[in-house]
């Protein structure tokens, strides 16, 4: 953040005490007001020293008023500034009013009337907020932007947790509802091989039915697209706090100039809702920043030379707004003109002294409104980049959980399916067979158990070379010959982006071919790691736009490699190539069953 609105509520609590020095107040008056402004930035700066700081404040305030029966200076925004970071929560703001209410009525000049009371009142208040704003605003802009890490493990968590629940909802027992029926089928198979049969169908038909229910989800989560919402309340108060103090301020200082103002009232009350609306208006369209500014320089400079130090006021607002519509030394030079003018325009009498303090509470407004208006353009700025951020964290989870459903989760059940229907005809013919292959679907079983969990938990990714046997033992026992060649160490880093890959090509020979040969070589070359999978019997029922191929060339993309397949004479190639790290960890092949 720039060093100016980081500074700004200190700046400003040392321009005021300037201000009452210049004013005329006397020396101990002014100690009494720069120990109150220090005892402020102390609460602000030490949360330890708050429980006394508020006693001593308290003091310090009452002190002059006992002395001399009236301050001549205005502390009682020091102390409603200080109420709002001592006081618990609960009581901040009963207290804040409290204090308001009182220090409205402090001064002899605001006695006299209800207006003036009001007038007392609506200025402390204001001030006391403004000063808050600026003193809190930093901590909340350096929140927003240290908790960017922390947005991003919470919108996984939650994503994640919606996931399980989704999981939940798609599955539910049925995994355990189909172990159930598998023992049923080991059981039964001797002694009651229809029972077994059954038991055996019953698996195909949950299995089919899971396997639909959990792509249609998986079609959802690719599609969805649904708003993000940033769930940190900082994220909601930075912006709302400083709009609100910055309203406060704007319409504070219009309702002083026109109070202050006999002779032009409602010209002047007219020229400070224009100012501050088309302020508030640059900041809300700063597309339209350059015209607004035009604008404004016509309220404030044409009618100037004929209504003097009735108008000069606004040259604060317009100063306000070339900083904020330009940058650099041209805007600090043109901002600096504008207040040395404001100067200028002061009562014809005023001696010197009068009009460094004219020039010292311009400075004051001026760092204000530039400060509070700065900070509502970072605090939105910064809101709109995390719910992009949001944004971009879910669209990345939720493509993720789209594609392992698709060809993690939903392989997994295509293959029980399968082997479930391979199961009931083995019963009648080879019953000893059929029970290997019951046990070999009651690990698939656990398997996808694990799968589900694992896109919620993120755990640990499969062996590639265990993922490479199992492609070549499920192709063996749907009757293919199969032909692997791997290397004996492959790349660790490569297993999240492969075995999806190598498990939906394997679907696809399964559901959409007539091979009876296929083909699997994975081997290290020239710094890339090759996959390259050939099957007979090609039929492109997929297409090269099918949702499969399509999470695979996904996949591989992502982390820079290459993907193509080819269909030539009934033959399909696919062919994924993906660049291996200088210092990548390799994993050893272990045996197929360990």
């Amino acid at each position: 953040m720039a060093l100016l609105p980081r500074s700004a509520g200190y700046l400003f609590l040392i321009l005021f005490t300037l201000a009452a020095l210049v004013g005329g107040a006397d020396s101990a008056m002014v100690i009494c007001f720069a120990l109150q402004a220090g005892l402020l930035v102390l609460a602000q700066r030490r949360p330890g020293s708050r429980p006394w700081v508020l006693p001593i404040q308290l003091a310090l305030t009452c002190l002059p008023l006992v002395v001399t029966g009236d301050t001549g200076v205005n502390q009682g925004f020091l102390l409603a500034a200080t109420v709002l970071w001592c006081v618990p929560m609960r009581w901040r703001w009963p207290a804040f009013g409290l204090v308001v209410a009182v220090a409205g009525g402090v001064h002899q000049d605001w006695r006299d009337t209800w207006a003036t009371y009001l007038y007392g009142v609506l200025t402390t208040a204001a001030v006391a907020i403004v000063i808050y704003s600026l003193l809190r605003l930093p901590e909340l802009v350096d929140r927003l932007t240290a908790t960017r890490d922390d947005l991003e493990r919470v919108t996984l968590a939650r994503e994640r947790l919606q996931l399980a629940r989704r999981l939940r909802a798609a599955l539910g027992d049925q995994v355990d509802l189909v172990m159930i029926w598998l023992r049923v089928a080991r059981r039964d198979i001797d002694s009651a091989p229809d029972m077994a049969r059954l038991a055996a169908s019953q698996v195909a038909r949950v299995t089919r039915g899971m396997t639909k229910t959990v792509r249609e989800t998986a079609d959802v989560y690719h599609r969805s697209d649904s708003p993000p919402r940033d769930i940190e309340p900082v994220a909601r108060l930075a912006p709302r706090l400083t709009l609100a103090a910055l309203v406060m301020s704007l319409l504070a200082w219009t309702v002083d100039q026109t109070l202050e103002n006999t002779d032009y009232r409602p010209a002047v009350a007219l020229g400070g809702f224009a100012m501050s609306g088309l302020l508030l208006a640059q900041l809300r369209w700063p597309r339209y920043a350059t015209p607004m500014l035009l604008i404004q320089a016509a309220i404030t400079l044409v009618p100037l030379p004929w209504l003097g130090a009735n108008w000069c006021v606004w040259l604060i607002l317009l100063a306000t707004s070339v900083l904020l519509s330009r940058t650099g030394i041209p805007a600090l030079v043109i901002a600096a003109a504008l207040t040395a003018l404001r100067a200028v325009y002061t009562e014809p009498a005023a001696q010197l002294a009068s009009r460094a303090g004219w020039v010292i509470l311009a400075m004051e407004a001026t760092l204000v409104l530039f400060g509070l208006s700065r900070f509502w353009q970072l605090s939105e700025e910064l809101n709109r980049s995390r719910v992009e951020l949001i944004r971009m964290t879910l669209h990345v989870e939720r493509l993720r959980v789209a594609r392992d459903m698709h060809d993690l989760l939903g392989l997994t059940l295509s293959v029980l399916a399968l082997k479930s229907d391979l199961i009931t005809e083995l019963i009648a013919r080879d019953p000893r067979r059929a029970a290997l292959e019951i046990e070999e679907s009651l690990r698939i079983a656990a398997e996808a158990r694990t799968e589900a969990r694992a896109m919620v938990d993120d755990l640990p990714q499969r062996s590639l070379h265990r993922e490479l046997h199992s492609a070549r033992k499920v192709l063996v026992e749907n009757g293919k010959v199969v032909h692997l060649e791997s290397d004996a160490e492959l790349p660790e880093e490569l297993t999240a982006p492969l075995v999806p890959v190598l498990r939906e090509a394997v679907t696809n020979i399964l559901r959409h071919s007539a091979a009876t040969r296929v083909e699997i070589d994975c081997r290290r070359r020239n710094g890339h790691l090759h996959l390259a999978i050939r099957n007979d019997g090609a039929v492109d029922s997929d297409g090269p736009h099918g949702r499969g191929l399509r999470n695979m060339r996904a996949r591989v993309i992502d982390v820079g490699g290459s993907f193509t397949t080819s269909v030539c004479d009934g033959e399909f190639l696919l062919d994924a190539q993906l660049p291996v790290g200088a210092g990548a960890k390799c994993i050893s092949e272990t045996p197929p069953d360990a």
